[in-house]
């Protein structure tokens, strides 16, 4: 429903003291009762160094966690003696619940001390061959899946000197790295930033205008930047500040620092005692 105020009469469409009621629409969108040459924005900037930064920062954190994301810690050491007779060979039984590391050093008594080495997985397939060593021997194992594994000490190629064996085997299993991956997360997190920031801009410049002057307030790692007119200015406020600014420096302008609720600092304007905005 439309209302009309006034209404044909002996004194005229909406006259009378009721014209003096109604609000003019223009009136109640003016900003902040600012001057008519004074007005107000926030531009977004991207800061490119920082951007790039924060990329190969992120890109680094990541590769670096990746390559610590498992590592190998020890976890039980064995002790084994054993004699092999000749055209001979001593199994030696492990079981590996997930990915492992299994360090054998040994000891051979007889003969010119030597032993052939080799792993059978639980199929019977000979996945690693040490060949014929020498001692004292060590030899490092990394199981390629979880499984059952025999390592044979083999004296076959002996005719008539059984071998002594002094063997000491240590395991180390496979452990995730929380902390790598934190940096890993952290990695992530940073490249998200960066890429915010490219399409929405690192944070935001006040930028005044009044009349033909126009004044730009940027945040700079703690302080303000202030450019006039595109020049900037050599000091930088750090707390709070008060110029003076328009064409004929008719304007004050008061500057203060601030800490927000969200933990960061914000820098409050006012222009002739009237708050004209803040940023970030």
């Amino acid at each position: 429903m439309i209302r009309y105020f006034g209404g044909f009469g002996k004194r005229g469409w909406g006259s009378g003291s009721m014209d003096n009621d109604i609000k003019s629409l223009k009136k109640l969108v003016v900003k902040s009762g600012l001057p008519p040459n004074v007005s107000v924005e926030k531009r977004p900037i991207r800061r490119w160094g920082i951007n790039a930064a924060l990329l190969i920062i992120g890109v680094l954190m990541i590769l670096y966690g990746y390559q610590n994301l498992y590592t190998y810690e020890y976890y039980k050491a064995w002790r084994e003696e054993f004699t092999i007779l000749p055209k001979d060979a001593q199994p030696w039984y492990w079981h590996f619940e997930k990915e492992g590391i299994l360090e054998i050093n040994a000891t051979v008594r007889g003969g010119d001390g030597d032993i052939i080495i080799y792993i059978v997985d639980e199929n019977g397939r000979r996945v690693k061959d040490f060949g014929k060593l020498v001692s004292p021997i060590r030899i490092r194992f990394l199981a390629p899946s979880p499984g059952n594994y025999t390592v044979y000490f083999d004296n076959t190629f002996s005719t008539l000197v059984p071998k002594k064996i002094y063997a000491t085997a240590s395991l180390y299993v496979k452990e995730l790295q929380f902390w790598a991956l934190e940096w890993i997360l952290v990695g992530v997190v940073l490249i998200i930033i960066c890429f915010l920031n490219v399409v929405l801009g690192n944070t935001k410049v006040l930028v005044l205008r009044i009349g033909e002057d126009t004044y730009e307030f940027e945040p700079w790692w703690g302080s303000l930047k202030i450019r006039v007119n595109g020049m900037e200015v050599k000091e930088r406020v750090v707390k709070k500040a008060t110029f003076r600014i328009g064409p004929n420096d008719e304007h004050i302008l008061d500057i203060k620092r601030k800490f927000s609720i969200t933990w960061t600092w914000k820098w409050e304007f006012m222009l002739d005692g009237k708050k004209i905005g803040e940023v970030p």
